[in-house]
């Protein structure tokens, strides 16, 4: 007796071939013809050709969320974990790679990507930008570069919406945040081994001014601003668990990861880190303090910024409970800077320097910009090359590359991102969407001075993972079910 209703197949006819493996066939034959011409190339599409082989008959509501949150963590260790004979093949690009693929054939098989209440919003806004800054390459001296930089932000950005995407699910966003917790505890334990030892990654990179003997800690950041621009955005998200949960086994995680932020913020010497740790500290005190809703939390709040000024004060002044060595507390202290921007020498110098010379070039080119990715092919050129043609300031990097509408496109999404989480941050009941919209928005504050630390942000992973979870905080918030309309007792009449 048949088991399925299905038709039979009349004899003598013959089923058509399977797409997927026609797919899977052609893919083959393209990573070979590739790894004939580039080794690199043709080894990195293979690896997505055997993933995605590996995983076509599982679920896609299963594949993708596991798939974002890997995605994520490998956006952190970078070139970390990256294959010894192929430094370039990174994990993270293997992941992003095929992330995009299933999307785009998940979208060419009919299915269907309606985006969240509160992210087209957000994701519009992004959109545009990457669309500006890839019609800017019709203008880039560098096209190459403008190519590179541009699917940078492709990349980053489609991380970003995925991550804002995957926190629309409350567990998912746990979940994710968990995963992120676990890479801080790593990238926290590589520190304090290169405290303990002297030793470093091999992807850590000193600098020319510590010839003298080395200062600080990378960790899987490369550099020490890196790191401390790490730190400086996850120290929001354990910053705001005692403020807003009365669990003490929470309240205490919440304030060991900050005492740990700030430490090894310490630790790096960064100026940049600091004075963005400064900033969350201001800033949870202002969002805390004008919430009547909260005014009880603001001795929650206060106590944590007394505890951080305990911590932090004395150190840079050369004492306190973090011993740090002469020359980390003197590249610490902010009036030397001041006396390099005067003297016209030292990295505070060559800031001022790179900070005029950035603003000329803009209006050089009456606002529209360089092209994407050109401004360090500009800062090159320059008849008095300051020396470093890196910008190392995100606000200046987005201005100069993509002019003025490139500037306000990218400010009206980060304008977005802070006031709908500052605002939700007062109006949420749930507790979970209010730490979410807390934490988020005190990490876009310190931002504004911790985008200054890395070299360049554009595929810098943290902040594109905080731009996620901003977004998905906004979903969260708008998700909250409505206030149930108070009970009106039955009429006597």
């Amino acid at each position: 007796m048949p088991t399925t209703d299905a038709p039979a197949r009349p004899a003598g006819s013959r089923a058509g071939p399977d797409p997927a493996a026609v797919a899977l066939l052609l893919g083959v034959v393209v990573a070979g013809a590739l790894a004939v011409w580039q080794p690199l190339v043709g080894i990195g599409l293979g690896l997505v050709i055997l993933i995605a082989t590996l995983l076509r008959d599982v679920p896609v509501g299963r594949v993708a969320p596991v798939l974002v949150v890997l995605t994520a963590l490998a956006a952190i260790g970078g070139p970390n974990l990256a294959a010894p004979p192929a430094p370039g093949v990174f994990l993270f690009r293997i992941l992003i790679v095929l992330l995009g693929l299933g999307v785009v054939g998940y979208l060419l098989m009919d299915g269907r990507l309606a985006l969240p209440a509160a992210l087209p919003r957000p994701a519009g806004i992004l959109g545009v930008l990457l669309l500006w800054s890839a019609l800017s390459i019709g203008w880039a001296t560098d096209t190459l570069a403008g190519l590179r930089w541009t699917s940078f932000m492709a990349m980053m950005g489609g991380l970003a919406i995925a991550i804002a995407i995957l926190c629309g699910d409350r567990r998912r966003a746990r979940i994710l945040l968990w995963a992120l917790l676990g890479a801080f505890a790593v990238a926290c334990l590589v520190a304090v081994a290169e405290v303990l030892t002297g030793m470093h990654l091999p992807t850590f990179r000193s600098g020319v001014e510590n010839r003298g003997g080395l200062i600080g800690v990378g960790s899987l950041f490369g550099n020490q601003n890196n790191f401390a621009t790490f730190l400086s955005l996850s120290l929001p998200y354990f910053a705001a668990l005692p403020v807003v949960f009365r669990d003490v086994r929470i309240r205490a995680l919440g304030i060991a990861g900050a005492g740990t932020c700030l430490i090894l913020i310490l630790l790096t010497g960064s100026k940049s880190g600091l004075a963005s740790a400064g900033l969350v500290v201001l800033g949870l005190l202002l969002l805390v303090g004008t919430d009547r809703g909260s005014r009880g939390r603001l001795v929650v709040a206060a106590a944590i910024a007394g505890l951080a000024v305990a911590l932090v004060v004395p150190a840079v002044l050369g004492g306190g409970p973090v011993s740090l060595d002469e020359r980390t507390v003197t590249k610490l202290d902010f009036g030397v800077l001041i006396e390099q921007f005067q003297s016209g020498g030292g990295s505070g110098a060559v800031r001022g320097t790179l900070l005029s010379d950035g603003l000329a070039i803009v209006a050089d080119t009456d606002g529209l910009g360089v092209g994407a990715g050109n401004a360090e092919v500009r800062v090159r050129s320059l008849a008095e090359f300051p020396g470093v043609a890196n910008l190392h300031n995100w606000w200046l990097e987005v201005l100069v590359n993509l002019g003025v509408v490139g500037f306000a496109l990218y400010l009206a999404f980060f304008l977005t991102l802070l006031r709908g989480q500052a605002r939700a941050a007062r109006r949420a009941r749930d507790p979970f969407v209010r730490y979410m919209c807390l934490a988020g928005a005190l990490a876009l504050t310190g931002w504004i001075i911790g985008s200054v630390g890395p070299s360049t942000a554009i595929h810098y992973a943290p902040m594109w993972i905080v731009f996620g979870l901003g977004m998905g905080a906004l979903v969260l918030a708008r998700r909250e079910a409505p206030p149930a309309a108070p009970e009106v007792p039955p009429s006597a009449s």
